[in-house]
């Protein structure tokens, strides 16, 4: 298991905007869903078939995620929950891959997407509640706790980031010290198991956290 992203190059000059390997496959799986999602979008079909279908369970399975915490918000807030369970748990998946680093293993990675979540979340609660009604809240219910509001705002990105971040490794460095110490323990098979089914818990979750912030934030 590698010690963490490494540098492959840089797009401007020596040492300028490095381009690590985490990076490289974070563009190739975005490029990966493009392209898929064009595919199955341009071949709909009144009588599903088989990919069709699962695409279809898919996404309703992730609208039937939101709509309990966003009531009759299912489907607007599908396109950027969708986006963000599908791209994490093909980052995740990827991992299997032999010698194919994973991205969400790159807290670059994990931090980027929880600042997205982070951005619309207070965008949808400064559009529901006003921006004044918005920044008020932060110091209810007694102004002194403005600042503790504050932090604990700042904080979520952070925790967000860093719970993926932490899963992901952590389970990889598990893995790999249980392989190399007792290899008869996990096969190979038994090993990809393990990290699909944690990549698609861990996609989940990040998923479930990111409609959590949103439904707050939109309360006030």
């Amino acid at each position: 298991m590698n010690p963490g992203p490494q540098v492959v190059t840089h797009l401007f000059g020596k040492d300028f905007l490095p381009v690590t390997d985490t990076l490289i496959v974070s563009w190739v799986v975005v490029v990966f869903l493009v392209i898929a999602a064009k595919i199955i979008g341009s071949n709909l079909e009144l009588v599903p078939g088989k990919v069709q279908n699962a695409t279809e369970l898919l996404l309703t399975s992730i609208e039937d995620q939101i709509e309990p915490m966003l009531p009759g918000e299912g489907r607007k807030f599908l396109p950027f929950i969708g986006t963000i369970f599908i791209f994490v748990g093909v980052s995740n998946l990827s991992g299997v891959l032999p010698g194919v680093p994973n991205p969400t293993a790159d807290i670059n990675t994990t931090l980027g997407l929880a600042l997205l979540v982070f951005i619309l979340m207070h965008f949808e609660g400064m559009r529901e509640n006003g921006i004044w009604g918005y920044i008020k809240g932060f110091a209810e219910p007694v102004f002194i706790l403005l600042p503790l509001n504050i932090i604990s705002e700042l904080a979520k990105p952070i925790s967000h980031s860093f719970r993926l971040f932490g899963n992901i490794v952590g389970g990889g460095i598990i893995i790999t010290l249980i392989y190399q110490a007792a290899p008869w323990l996990i096969p190979i098979p038994l090993q990809a198991w393990f990290d699909i089914f944690i990549g698609l818990i861990q996609a989940l979750i990040f998923g479930m956290v990111a409609i959590a912030y949103i439904a707050v934030s939109k309360e006030g």
